[in-house]
């Protein structure tokens, strides 16, 4: 624990600048997904990715919320027109 906390103190600032960035990308990429493929419940999403990345579990269940919605129902519509094409 103590290499880490010092890697930590002489981490340099360009270090910062590229991992603080990184690290909010990250807890916050249910957000952005959710601004693509699932708006009606971006609101909810952002609110709850505030504590979910704290937990895998939570972040990972705000995923695929977040990938879930328009886009599953337009995979549905065209699957069902390609089975109705088939038969």
């Amino acid at each position: 624990m103590n290499d880490i906390l010092q890697t930590f103190s002489n981490a340099s600032p360009l270090f910062w600048a590229t991992l603080i960035p990184l690290v909010l990308f990250i807890w916050f990429l249910p957000v952005l997904l959710a601004a693509f493929f699932n708006r009606p419940h971006l609101r909810y999403i952002a609110i709850a990715a505030i504590p979910a990345g704290m937990s895998f579990i939570a972040w990972g269940a705000l995923i695929v919320w977040a990938c879930s919605g328009k886009v599953s129902g337009r995979f549905a519509q065209w699957f069902e027109a390609k089975q109705q094409g088939r038969g």
